[in-house]
């Protein structure tokens, strides 16, 4: 077949595009129900979940994650589709990663002598890194199968916004089960976690949905 004749048949074809963000949304949030709900079966959930609501400081183990989950999707979804030059949620996003970052430098400052590390370390440092990692793992793989279906005008960033976002609903989740609930520890690893999972996105985001 000729060029021209490829062409004129692509041009003939007035298929509508099937969109994305319904479908990532949908599909990777059933993935991280499905993963979220079998690791809450295996750790459980802390039984004074309804207390630590209530508390201002501890309810932003929620708050924050949440809200970086929501920016990045947004973010990532304003990326599916090529004419998009401006994306106003990353700036929001940078806005609330900032805020994060002074609470945990002024926690710190605040303190006690030979406590901060302490608070930072908790008991269950190296539970918390790996399961927000591990449980981010399959919804980010079926966000990424969708989102190659899209044509991003930038795909490192799309990954990073995938990353960020799965990283961000999966903090949450873990959060149900968690109890160490010292601002230095969840800001801290929490934090961690989620940019770990929008450094892997970005990095598969850049090869993976290249076009």
């Amino acid at each position: 077949m000729k060029t021209d004749q490829l062409i004129a048949i692509l041009s003939q074809d007035d298929t509508p595009p099937r969109p994305i963000a319904p479908r990532v949304m949908l599909r990777a949030g059933l993935a991280l129900a499905v993963v979220g709900t079998a690791l809450l079966a295996a750790l459980g959930i802390r039984p004074d979940l309804g207390q630590a609501l209530s508390n201002p400081v501890t309810l932003m183990k929620w708050v924050l994650p949440l809200t970086v989950g929501l920016l990045a999707m947004r973010a990532c979804m304003r990326l599916s589709r090529p004419e998009v030059t401006r994306v106003p949620a990353q700036t929001v996003l940078a806005f609330v990663g900032g805020a994060a970052l002074l609470w945990l430098v002024s926690a710190m400052m605040s303190a006690r002598e030979g406590n901060m590390w302490v608070q930072m370390q908790g008991n269950t440092l190296a539970i918390c890194l790996t399961s927000i990692t591990l449980l981010s793992m399959i919804p980010m793989a079926v966000g990424m199968m969708v989102l190659k279906d899209g044509a991003s005008p930038s795909p490192l960033r799309s990954g990073l916004f995938l990353g960020l976002a799965v990283g961000g609903f999966s903090a949450a989740l873990y959060a149900l089960h968690c109890n160490e609930d010292a601002p230095l520890f969840f800001l801290s690893w929490y934090g961690l976690a989620i940019l770990i999972t929008g450094a892997l996105g970005a990095l598969i985001g850049r090869v993976q949905l290249r076009w």
